[in-house]
């Protein structure tokens, strides 16, 4: 599980911002027993969900495009990157303070009964700096920590850094983790099981996730969790099949090949052109039904499609505790529908502690009643362009206020000011 992220100088974030999924302490009377995962070992109090607001271009893609610039150079830098590549990293430019400077990033999650903090600072050049600790009680004990190019590793948990073969691996433009697992390490292999399990979706472009669904829904048992899923919604769909779709269609495909994790827009083929959905066709005269085929691609509606894509993610998540994190996750969606992902995660049923954290325009999930207040952050920017990052629990206010209304009064700023819009036909009328 996802415990805390923490990123500086990267596109809109010039400071350093800091995302929480650890519950406040004054809020443990407000939906404790759905929203929040206990870890007994720990004394940890985590949330299983969280929502990010703000207007447009104010750094919410860009808070999930960090997130995924760190899962993407975690997993690839070794392979993808050859000596003396630049690294495709974006500092904030707005500032001469911070252009020049290098992009700080750091994770702290939970895996397998260990709590493991990395990061890394990074320009276009090199690694500058690198570290990775692990708590498994009380102490927190060093892993490696690089400066440059000097490292400082743990003879015992790092072992595999005083094995000659080792050193050539080492490369300025690379991550000292992707390299040691290249190399097997065992404590880094079980970072980048956490790191492939984080799942990193665009809201926008569904390619990637309608290909995971179609793929997986071929075993019977997959397929089966996802047709509940979708009677769940009570969208009409009683059943779905799977035709016509080429085998080049189902090869596995890891989005990471991208740097920003995102898949681009028309990249993949559209694989829904082979899954047909069944209706119940109704007979109002003699109340008898029958089924009758859709096509998926040409009959059913963007947000049902969307749905669709969307399944096997969320089944995944709630299935095996992944973080999921979408990108505007209520695009295409109806309001109804987004409140009906968020509740399976803010859910008893919710056993594993899958995460769902999610960036949205959509103000009605404020009053719906499924968010406590450390669960809702938003992101603006400052008259500098530089974006900042608080939680609602960071502001006075009491958990039977609006939300929704006052976050659309301004209330809690990360809306959008609009005041000058009203001159709009006076300056260009002059």
């Amino acid at each position: 599980m996802l415990l805390e992220f923490r990123v500086r100088n990267y596109r809109t974030f010039k400071d350093e911002v800091v995302f929480s999924m650890i519950a406040s302490n004054y809020d443990k009377s407000e939906r404790e027993s759905e929203n929040v995962r206990y870890d007994d070992k720990f004394k940890l109090r985590i949330l299983k969900s969280a929502a990010i607001f703000g207007a447009n271009a104010s750094g919410k893609s860009k808070f999930v495009e960090a997130l995924s610039f760190v899962r993407w150079f975690a997993l690839n830098s070794f392979q993808s990157l050859k000596n003396g590549d630049p690294i495709q990293v974006n500092q904030h430019l707005l500032s001469k303070e911070t252009s020049k400077k290098p992009s700080g990033f750091e994770l702290v999650f939970l895996q397998d009964d260990t709590i493991y903090r990395y990061g890394f600072e990074v320009d276009t050049v090199r690694v500058v700096k690198e570290w990775l600790w692990k708590r498994e009680n009380r102490k927190e004990v060093m892993i490696f920590n690089r400066d440059g190019e000097e490292v400082n590793a743990h003879p015992a948990l790092f072992k595999i850094f005083r094995n000659e073969f080792f050193k050539p691996l080492i490369r300025s433009n690379c991550l000292l983790l992707s390299s040691a697992a290249q190399a097997n390490d065992v404590n880094v292999e079980k970072i980048m099981q956490w790191f492939r399990k984080l799942r990193i979706l665009s809201g926008i472009d569904s390619s990637f996730q309608e290909k995971m669904t179609v793929s997986n829904s071929m075993n019977p048992e997959v397929k089966k969790k996802i047709l509940q899923f979708l009677i769940s919604a009570d969208i009409g769909i009683v059943n779905f099949n799977i035709k016509n779709l080429s085998l080049d269609k189902t090869d596995d495909f890891d989005p990471t090949i991208e740097p920003s994790g995102f898949v681009k827009v028309n990249s993949l083929p559209s694989v829904l052109e082979g899954v047909t959905t069944t209706h119940l066709k109704f007979d109002e005269k003699n109340g008898s039904a029958e089924e009758i085929e859709f096509s998926m691609i040409n009959d059913e509606s963007g947000g049902t499609r969307k749905f669709f894509s969307l399944a096997y993610p969320i089944v995944e998540a709630l299935a095996d505790g992944n973080t999921l994190v979408v990108d505007e996750l209520d695009s295409g969606l109806h309001p109804n529908l987004t409140e009906k992902i968020v509740e399976l995660f803010n859910s008893i049923g919710n056993v594993t502690g899958a995460q769902l954290i999610f960036n949205t325009h959509g103000s009605n999930i404020l009053s719906s009643k499924l968010l406590r207040r450390d669960q809702v952050w938003f992101i603006e920017k400052d008259l500098f362009g530089a974006a900042k990052l608080y939680s609602l629990s960071d502001i006075q206010v009491r958990k039977n206020d609006r939300f929704e209304k006052e976050y659309l009064e301004g209330r809690y700023g990360a809306i959008p000011y609009l005041a000058e819009m009203s001159d709009f036909f006076g300056k260009h009328s002059r």
